[in-house]
């Protein structure tokens, strides 16, 4: 025969699985899920340099040509939500950030990868069947911008 301990542990257990199965948009996954980032480019005037970094990482200085798209995959924090990764994106007149990953924002990215497109005036991403474009971050203190 169960333990009262061992019976609640069960029941709340199969409670929690119930509701990741029928809420699974708005609940992380039972499991860590990696998420993959696709940024694309979108700028029609020659190539993008394009640097990621979070916290933890630097991913280095990327090269892309128009239309070229580079991704990096990785795990966000499973139990508080604060991953964040972001890049600088440099052109032939222009020179931006933006926060492209925001866990709280992006979540697991129900359209894996979280594809953006990166356009003069800011990335686009599709999320729900719209497409969804988003202002760059605010220059930094001291740093000029080329416009």
């Amino acid at each position: 025969m169960m333990s009262k301990i061992t019976l609640v542990f069960c029941l709340l257990l199969t409670i929690f699985f119930g509701v990741q199965l029928k809420c699974g948009e708005s609940i992380a996954p039972v499991l860590p899920t990696k998420v993959t980032i696709e940024i694309t480019n979108s700028v029609y005037n020659g190539y993008l340099d394009v640097h990621c970094k979070s916290k933890d990482d630097d991913l280095g200085l990327q090269h892309l040509n128009v239309g070229q798209s580079y991704s990096f995959s990785f795990f966000p924090k499973y139990f508080i939500p604060s991953t964040l990764y972001f890049c600088r994106f440099i052109w032939t007149g222009g020179d931006h950030y933006f926060d492209i990953y925001v866990e709280d924002r992006d979540g697991y990215c129900k359209d894996k990868p979280c594809s953006w497109n990166i356009l003069a005036n800011g990335p686009c991403r599709w999320i729900s069947g719209a497409l969804k474009c988003f202002p760059w971050n605010p220059p930094a203190a001291g740093e000029r911008l080329l416009l």
